[in-house]
């Protein structure tokens, strides 16, 4: 009898545990970021847009930022699909990951908390500033003043 109270108890445990973690686990963070930033798109030619941050809701990383180019640059575009492993870009303005063998749509960052770390990093020079493949998602990417996003066609 004692083992099943135990148990008992350890579900309760369990189910209030879910009940009061869960929600604030599945929250967005919105990032309150002021100034600008810079979006940039390796078409031919190069698509710069200058972003001012204190007109996006920034909660949902790069993709807010996308969303507010989409909704206020007329002709901007960008696709995503949904995996087990979140959503990923899979065309932005011209570039088409689709489009090309083994391709996809490779992000880039200034902001070094992003920086991917692995063996597998890319990095270039953006007008004097470096960039780096991000080590995050375009929907976790972090959105600063000042940042450039570098955004790509590549191969595997």
């Amino acid at each position: 009898m004692t083992r099943t109270k135990n148990i008992a108890r350890l579900l309760t445990f369990i189910l209030v545990l879910c009940m009061v973690v869960i929600p604030f686990a599945s929250c967005k963070k919105t990032q309150n970021v002021n100034g600008y930033c810079t979006v940039v798109v390796a078409t031919d030619p190069v698509a710069e847009y200058k972003v001012d941050l204190d007109k996006v809701t920034v909660d949902n990383g790069l993709v807010s930022i996308l969303d507010y180019l989409k909704e206020n640059e007329e002709g901007f575009t960008y696709e995503m699909t949904e995996s087990t492993y979140g959503a990923y870009l899979t065309k932005v303005l011209t570039l088409d990951a689709n489009a090309v063998s083994n391709g996809f749509i490779l992000l880039m960052t200034s902001v070094e908390k992003d920086f991917d770390v692995s063996e597998y990093k890319t990095e270039k020079d953006y007008k004097g500033t470096k960039v780096v493949t991000s080590g995050l998602g375009a929907s976790s990417m972090t959105i600063e003043n000042g940042a450039i996003y570098y955004i790509a066609l590549s191969t595997y």
